[in-house]
């Protein structure tokens, strides 16, 4: 089962049409059930999104971690512009600053 499911990521990878899947399942699974191949495919989706949500963690973790020693090297070095910036991109980061800070546009 952890084959067939790791197949399906794949298939679904390389972005294969519905009928090639299907064909791939009957030819190297020998099932022809359409509905059998969809639950394959939809627990290879389930799995990809979770994987897809741990790497993400992941990556961030070590993203803010460069943040955060480039932060404290600027303060000791007293870049403070370079430590405010870091701080900056670490909110853009985790989430709490969503849009990039914009000076308003005078009025006329």
């Amino acid at each position: 089962m952890e084959r067939r499911i790791a197949e399906a990521q794949l298939w679904i990878a390389q972005r294969l049409p519905l009928i090639e899947i299907r064909d791939n399942a009957a030819r190297n699974w020998g099932i022809t059930n359409t509905k059998t191949v969809g639950r394959y495919l939809s627990l290879a989706r389930q799995r990809m999104v979770e994987e897809l949500v741990q790497n993400r963690l992941e990556h961030q973790a070590a993203y803010i971690e460069g943040l955060s020693e480039l932060i404290r090297r600027s303060m000791a070095a007293e870049q403070f512009n370079a430590a405010v910036g870091a701080y900056r991109v670490m909110a853009e980061v985790t989430g709490m600053l969503r849009a990039p800070l914009k000076a308003p546009e005078p009025r006329p």
